[in-house]
């Protein structure tokens, strides 16, 4: 802290440096059409996270989704909730969530991640966190009861992350290989 004047009351440094406030901010915002190529790079970035932990079940692709697919996907608003961080104007985390109504089992709203991922450069700097409050916050003002992902076990930072965030294990799949 810089003494602000000689009367014993301080400013941050960074209030000092608005400039510098400006570029560290992490902001988040609707992903739009035009994200589509930051989006699938970070979406590629976690797939190859399953291909390196289950090549017998994944494969490498050249993209994640096809423009037209990520273009309807955003356009579904309604029930299809879908933002990114950006850092210095450079996307760093992407998170799509569904809607549902019915989960299977009894009858209740319930928020479904189907991806979050972090740029592998940007990890552990709370950006994850920052998402999954925005899901959490969007549950919440949409009157979900809860909110759902699914993580392979070979994904123990994502595991370690998600606990952190406060879920908790619901379920098990298991599988006997042949």
């Amino acid at each position: 802290m810089i003494p602000a004047s000689g009367r014993g009351w301080f400013l941050p440094v960074s209030f000092l440096f608005t400039k510098t406030i400006l570029w560290s901010v992490d902001m988040i915002r609707k992903i739009r059409k035009s994200d589509y190529e930051a989006v699938d790079r970070l979406l590629l970035q976690l797939h190859k996270v399953h291909v390196d932990g289950r090549p017998e079940l994944f494969h490498n692709l050249e993209h994640f989704m096809s423009k037209d697919s990520f273009e309807n996907l955003i356009a579904d608003e309604e029930t299809v909730f879908a933002i990114l961080v950006e850092k210095w104007d450079k996307v760093v985390g992407c998170c799509f969530a569904s809607v549902l109504n019915h989960s299977g089992m009894v009858s209740m709203k319930t928020v479904y991640i189907d991806q979050i991922v972090v740029d592998e450069k940007y990890r552990r700097k709370k950006i994850g966190s920052k998402m999954f409050k925005a899901v959490r916050k969007h549950a919440q003002r949409i009157g979900a009861k809860r909110v759902d992902l699914m993580v392979w076990s070979h994904n123990e930072t994502a595991i370690r992350a998600y606990q952190s965030y406060g879920m908790m294990e619901q379920r098990c799949v298991y599988e006997l290989l042949l």
